[in-house]
């Protein structure tokens, strides 16, 4: 898979910082961060940091069929969390814990992961994954 970097710069933002919306109306947040409130609508919102928050694994899912660039990551687990604080719910890769480990409402942290690299280009693309804050046993 070849990767552009001007897409991939443009993007660092969301990739790197985890940047939610928070609605100073009804008070909910939104990942990802969006100019209007998606629950009433409003444009009276604020950006908010959440990569300092952790978060509890609500559900997952295991992908064993990788797309292309991704085969060496089998299996790719994916979660929907909600962040501790700010109650935002993220989809994003878990990291560092197997399948079996997982288990519903266990507390999580985003860090930082090697997402891919572009083999021609040799560019390589980080991004946010949570990984369990106590490793299960």
């Amino acid at each position: 898979m070849r990767i552009i970097i001007p897409p991939s710069w443009r993007n660092r933002i969301n990739r790197y910082q985890l940047i939610a919306t928070k609605c100073r109306d009804c008070g909910r947040t939104s990942y990802p961060p969006s100019d209007i409130c998606r629950y009433c609508g409003s444009r009276n919102i604020e950006k908010i940091p959440l990569i300092n928050e952790k978060a509890r694994l609500i559900t997952w899912t295991i992908i064993y069929n990788a797309m292309d660039g991704f085969e060496e990551r089998k299996p790719v687990i994916l979660g929907i969390l909600e962040t501790i604080e700010s109650h935002a719910r993220i989809m994003a890769p878990l990291t560092d814990v197997l399948p079996e480990e997982l288990q519903s409402g266990m507390l999580m942290e985003p860090v930082l992961r090697r997402i891919m690299e572009d083999g021609e280009a040799g560019l390589i693309h980080y991004g946010i994954a949570y990984r369990p804050l106590i490793k299960p046993q």
